[in-house]
């Protein structure tokens, strides 16, 4: 497997999980919060654009979820299209921007933008999707861009500058950061170049995004002859699970678990802990929301299968028996306090 098609496979399923979720972690609850979200990111974007947009522009969602941004873009410019990796999200797209006719999505390799013939575009923008790109990946696309841009186009893009940070290449949804002479000199190296304006979201003082958000304006200054990458090299980890997307998974089960979603928590979570067995948070916390549901027999076969998975897991053996023992004599317990025989 290569780091195209674990990106495909990856944000596939995400997106059968919960796409509004995976688009927007903070603003997914309602299709209502989840479009006023859209509507806040595209006022952003135009507002970054001041004094360069016109409305008959052609322009580039690279990354586009299910349309989230375009749809309400689509009043401000002549054609619009947005491609993604995953095609759940895409598929997902057709019904949402059902009523925008001039709003087209479809799916790509993730790694390029060879659907489209040289100068196509007056404007491209990505929000929250190169953040999460392996490094060759995204320099692949700035090749991509200079090639698809008209002269003199425009790339509007969202991403973390400031300190460089970095994840292992087969983190499809770990977030990467760059510095300001890295990012600098990868646009020179494909003929693009910062224009002065820069407009920044707050960040919530709850929010679990450490990088705030804004678009950069990037111009294309000269046109660069692409070298496009027709291989990848075979991953060394195809496997590997990202903690950001653990974490995550998480996070959804106990939204869903605050609004009385139990069962649909305790799904999600089965979900983890068969993706990586060996995420041991992940496993607890499914025990203790089977307990908390009265699903006391599954409680007591998750453990099982947690102490086989993780035989030198000294603490989970011990609960295990506890959980047998209890079970065995109805002790109400197992529904009164979970967590405490889980600590």
């Amino acid at each position: 497997m290569n780091i195209a098609e674990k990106m495909k496979r990856d944000w596939d399923q995400r997106a059968q999980h919960h796409a509004r979720f995976w688009i927007a972690t903070e603003n997914y609850q309602t299709e209502e919060v989840f479009a006023q979200s859209g509507q806040d990111t595209a006022q952003a974007l135009l507002k970054a654009l001041t004094g360069l947009s016109h409305p008959s522009w052609k322009v580039l969602d690279i990354g586009c979820g299910i349309g989230r941004v375009l749809k309400p873009l689509g009043q401000y410019f002549h054609s619009l299209v947005g491609i993604d990796v995953s095609s759940t999200m895409i598929a997902q797209s057709k019904a949402w921007l059902a009523e925008s006719p001039h709003i087209t999505t479809f799916e790509t390799s993730g790694v390029d933008l060879r659907e489209f013939p040289d100068q196509s575009f007056n404007l491209v923008y990505s929000y929250v999707a190169f953040q999460h790109m392996p490094r060759p990946v995204f320099e692949q696309y700035l090749s991509e861009i200079n090639r698809v841009l008209l002269p003199g186009g425009n790339l509007a893009m969202q991403l973390p500058i400031g300190q460089y940070c970095d994840v292992p290449i087969e983190d499809t949804i770990g977030i990467r950061s760059y510095s300001m002479e890295e990012i600098e000199q990868k646009l020179l190296n494909h003929g693009l170049a910062f224009g002065d304006k820069l407009v920044r979201f707050p960040i919530s003082p709850t929010s679990n995004q450490p990088f705030d958000h804004g678009f950069h304006i990037i111009r294309k200054i000269k046109t660069i002859k692409p070298k496009i990458r027709a291989k990848w090299v075979q991953l060394e980890h195809p496997q590997h699970s990202s903690p950001l997307d653990m974490f995550l998974y998480e996070t959804y089960a106990e939204d869903c678990v605050k609004v009385g979603k139990n069962q649909e928590g305790i799904e999600t979570l089965q979900f983890l802990v068969h993706r990586n067995p060996e995420h041991l948070s992940g496993w607890l916390q499914l025990t203790a929301l089977l307990l908390e549901n009265g699903q006391v027999h599954q409680a007591v076969t998750t453990m099982q299968e947690l102490t086989a998975t993780h035989p030198r897991y000294q603490e989970g053996q011990a609960t295990l028996q506890q959980l047998l023992a209890l079970h065995q004599q109805g002790n109400s317990t197992l529904q009164e306090e979970p967590k405490q025989l889980l600590c």
